[in-house]
């Protein structure tokens, strides 16, 4: 047991002061609440107290969706025409040139940022199956994908892709037989069944990468097993017409005709679904991820968010291309796009509750960044409610990011905390219930090496593709 007390908690739905969360040996919350009733519980009484009263305890954020791999792209794939030219000079060529070794320092580089950056959850979305010649290497990448994210000490839903398009030279190292894919997936789930860190969901990769096959494949797999499956849609205007085209229907009414359009169901992106298919995405129950700073990287284009809260959806939000992981930035973009598509400011929590409080509207824009991103994966953490495990971050009330609504406390300090808080006020990060991050520094010292490990690898043969 022990008990973590912070000058202001987070718990249901605000920051409060003086707080106290009990914890116990798994790391799991057993108690919260004001800190004068959590000492007195028996079981507080010889538990060892962190008591921190210069420190915010918040919940761990959740990056809903991402390709770790992508990091590689840093610094050489950020200025091409289109999206179609960074896939075929920028994205294939790195695939065919990474190697294990380059892949697992990638995994390890983007985990380690991550958590730097206060995110405790992942949901990465791994479709990197072959060897650069295409052939299978069944569940090996995925994983040396999770032993990255154990050995950084992140907690991860590994989004095992279904992918059997193969028309491009880059898809050789994607591509799967439907069934084969299926077939690995559910064994890959049975293998970590019981890993309290680690969860297994399905995920077709797209409409341009999957078949019908696959995607009913993935649905059917969440059906069995009881969980999510995510799905990339309608993220490139592009998108809509490739579905009418390759199955007769817009993005949305394509997985509801196949039969697979549920409350299981996982959007990601669902930028260019028009208002029909977003009123049905409420109907059915569908989740969505957004990534908005991938999305403006690519050109790709800006979702209707407050049209999809309005509704009651879901939406979580995933750092993507990771080109600087942090849920903080994506939180920020999300709302700063619809103030300048709307020319209007409180967007996307007031579109929903007229006339709400800045503290509602900071409210909002965390839990998308928190439990809505959890929901969206399957998984009870960010409100650090009895129950979950004790996924959180320690922010120090001395950075100057957080001058001066630190002083003024409550809702001022959450304000600033979505709204300007640096990454760099988060001094310690806790996954269940274990420090990973201590004075900003990763415990894990396979995480803080993989910078270097990254230089040296045999990714770098892919740079040469620009200047072709």
């Amino acid at each position: 047991m022990r008990v973590w007390k912070a000058g202001w908690t987070w718990r249901s739905g605000e920051l409060r002061e003086r707080e106290a969360i009990l914890v116990d040996e798994d790391g799991t919350i057993v108690l919260a609440g004001p800190a004068s009733e959590v000492e007195r519980d028996a079981r507080s009484r010889e538990a060892p107290v962190e008591d921190l009263p210069r420190f915010a305890l918040l919940p761990g954020l959740v990056s809903a969706h991402s390709h770790c791999f992508q990091v590689l792209l840093r610094g050489w794939a950020d200025h091409p025409r289109d999206f179609k030219d960074w896939v075929s000079r920028c994205l294939y060529p790195l695939v065919l040139a990474l190697d294990d070794d380059s892949l697992e320092a990638g995994a390890l580089l983007c985990f380690g940022q991550m958590l730097r950056a206060g995110i405790t959850t992942v949901g990465e979305f791994q479709y990197v199956h072959n060897a650069p010649d295409g052939t299978p290497r069944g569940n090996d990448l995925d994983r040396l994908v999770v032993r990255a994210a154990r050995s950084a000490g992140i907690r991860i839903a590994l989004l095992r892709t279904l992918y059997d398009a193969r028309a491009r030279e880059g898809q050789r190292r994607f591509a799967e037989p439907p069934a084969e894919a299926a077939a690995r997936t559910r064994e890959l789930a049975r293998e970590l069944e019981g890993d309290r860190a680690v969860t297994v969901l399905p995920a077709p990769h797209s409409l341009h990468g999957a078949s019908a096959e696959a995607i009913r494949a993935g649905a059917e797999i969440a059906r069995e097993r009881g969980t999510r499956w995510h799905i990339h849609l309608a993220e490139q205007r592009d998108d809509v017409e490739l579905s009418r085209e390759r199955f007769g229907a817009t993005p949305l009414r394509t997985l509801a005709a196949l039969g697979v359009l549920d409350e299981r169901t996982v959007v990601v992106h669902g930028i260019w679904l028009d208002e029909s298919e977003r009123a049905l995405l409420a109907e059915r129950g569908v989740a969505l991820v957004s990534c908005p700073l991938t999305n403006l990287a690519l050109g790709d284009g800006v979702l209707d968010l407050p049209d999809l809260v309005r509704r009651g959806v879901t939406v979580g939000l995933g750092t993507d291309m990771n080109a600087a992981p942090c849920i903080l930035s994506e939180m920020r973009a999300a709302e700063s796009l619809q103030r300048a598509r709307l020319f209007r400011m409180g967007v996307l929590p007031n579109e929903a509750r007229p006339g709400a409080a800045p503290a509602r509207s900071a409210r909002a824009l965390l839990e998308l960044g928190t439990s809505a991103g959890a929901r969206t994966l399957g998984l009870e953490v960010g409100t650090l409610a009895r129950g979950e495990p004790l996924d959180a971050l320690l922010v120090d009330l001395a950075d100057p990011s957080l001058a001066p609504a630190a002083a003024l406390g409550g809702e001022a300090l959450l304000n600033a905390v979505v709204s300007s808080m640096s990454p760099q006020a988060v001094s310690h990060v806790l996954v269940g219930g274990g420090v990973v991050v201590r004075d900003g520094v990763l415990v894990s010292r396979e995480a803080r090496e993989a910078g270097a490990r990254v230089a040296r690898g045999a990714w770098r043969g892919a740079v040469g593709s620009l200047s072709s």
